[in-house]
């Protein structure tokens, strides 16, 4: 078995290919677990520089320490944790990974990583075929070495390879987790129960300021020339302090009652859009008291914040352009409404014409047949009355002559009572002449076309209606009808 000495050992050159096992054994053994003594077996281990005589300098301490690395990882190996902070440097690559699992001082254990610009490009290229980028909150898997940064006297991670897959299914797998827990609670669903105005005009809008996602939603309400009016509340739309700003601005515009919330940002990759992904901007959207709605500008798989939301539309444009469609096409059902409404307005008019002059027609015929019959009714009666009276005058004319013989003395007192009696018929048959009714005062009321009134109905507000009088008769026109009530007469 080859051995080194002590040292060859400090001189190995720890930038050249590790050295066999057998080699690193020889190297441990004759190095780290050298014995105080003569190499007597069961003797204590003896460290290095363990007295001032044998102090090592830096660069001995740092090639002993890069050793023992070497020694622990002989090759490139796996770790994995949460990216804290991304810095782009030179075409170089650092990051700061953190495991929460792991305590250091009572905070997360954290790791060096250094990405070589001679390392990215491959990388660089697996996770842009896929969208994602490296952003703070990505719980990554990492391939590299450890090394020993003695600039800053700390341990270094250099990444050489990356598990896209295992990328994409931990994002995956907290997306459908968060998802589930969201159904659990009954929140998924919420948002899209909400009441939505069918005129939705005031409109909360959540964004990034200055951005094509305002100018394209905007633009679209703009040109539809209705009266919008829009309240902003700026906002980031990616990177750590995203869904906190998103989470509160959703919140303050529903205090503010608008009709609807739009959140919108432009396109980009998978990884930019880990904020509407995030549980803030979920609970935000799913507890809202206002119906929330997103264009993200993404084609692929939905966010969780497009899951929770009322309606997810695919781009700030397509978002506007739903929400002028809503009232375009609330306006034209209500015109649609407007022209059945003046459709049975219409018919209803003519079958009501119809009716009415149905029932003219019928009242006509009716007033007519009954001034015929009453005028008849008055013939008859004005001839039994005249009968009467001429066949009594002859009964008391004829007893007269029978009684004068013999009552000649009280002749002058039965004429008298004759004429009297004679009087009092005669009045009688006056009385159903017509043209001493209106010496009374009556009068007979007439239709310009001459058929006599018997009935508020026969004469419409507005018509013109003829009274005969015993001196002559009067045109007026009749302004209003009031019905006689409880048998009495009519005003």
């Amino acid at each position: 078995m080859a051995r080194l000495s002590k040292a060859e050992a400090l001189r190995f050159d720890f930038s050249e290919p590790v050295p066999p096992p057998d080699v690193v054994a020889s190297v441990v053994a004759e190095v780290v677990v050298e014995p105080a003594g003569d190499d007597i077996e069961g003797s204590p281990v003896r460290i290095p520089g363990a007295s001032p005589a044998e102090a090592l300098s830096i660069g001995e301490f740092y090639e002993r320490v890069r050793y023992a690395l070497r020694a622990e990882f002989p090759g490139e190996f796996w770790v994995t944790g949460e990216i804290r902070k991304v810095t782009v440097r030179n075409g170089h690559r650092y990051l700061e990974l953190a495991d929460r699992q792991a305590s250091n001082r009572g905070g997360a254990a954290t790791l060096d990583v250094a990405c070589w610009a001679r390392d990215w490009p491959l990388i660089g290229a697996e996770l842009q075929a896929v969208g994602l980028e490296l952003t703070t909150g990505l719980v990554v898997r990492l391939r590299g070495q450890a090394q020993v940064w003695e600039g800053a006297s700390r341990l270094r991670f250099a990444m050489t390879d990356l598990d896209v897959a295992s990328l994409l299914g931990g994002i995956a797998a907290a997306r459908r987790r968060l998802i589930a827990q969201l159904d659990q609670e009954g929140l998924l669903l919420a948002n899209r129960r909400l009441h939505l105005s069918p005129v939705p005009l005031r409109v909360g809008l959540v964004t990034s300021p200055g951005s094509d996602a305002y100018r394209d939603f905007t633009g679209q309400l703009t040109r539809s020339g209705f009266n919008f009016a829009v309240r902003f509340e700026p906002s980031l739309v990616q990177g750590p302090d995203a869904p906190v700003q998103i989470a509160n601005a959703i919140r303050r515009l529903q205090r503010l009652g608008p009709d609807v919330i739009v959140v919108v940002r432009g396109g980009g990759a998978r990884g930019d859009l880990a904020a509407f992904d995030s549980q803030e901007v979920a609970r935000a959207v799913a507890t809202s008291r206002v119906q929330v709605w997103t264009g993200i500008g993404h084609t692929g798989d939905q966010s969780v914040a497009d899951e929770v939301a009322a309606r997810a539309l695919i781009t700030p444009t397509a978002c506007g352009e739903a929400l002028v469609a809503v009232i375009t096409e609330y306006l034209a059902g209500l015109a649609a409404r407007a022209r059945q409404v003046a459709s049975k307005g219409a018919a209803s008019l003519e079958q009501a014409a119809a009716f009415v002059a149905g029932s003219e027609r019928r009242l006509a015929a009716a007033a007519r047949h009954e001034l015929d019959e009453a005028q008849s009714n008055l013939l008859v009666a004005r001839d039994r009355a005249v009968r009467g009276a001429v066949v009594t005058a002859e009964r008391q004319q004829s007893a007269l002559g029978r009684r004068a013989a013999r009552l000649h003395s009280m002749s002058e007192r039965v004429m008298t009572s004759a004429e009297h009696r004679l009087a009092r018929q005669r009045a009688s048959v006056d009385a159903f002449d017509p043209r001493q009714q209106l010496a009374r005062g009556w009068s007979m009321t007439r239709t310009m076309d001459n058929r006599v009134l018997r009935s508020v109905e026969d004469a419409p507000e507005g018509s013109s209606i003829i009274t005969v009088l015993a001196d002559g008769r009067l045109v007026s026109v009749v302004g209003e009808i009031s019905a006689a009530r409880g048998g009495g007469e009519a005003s």
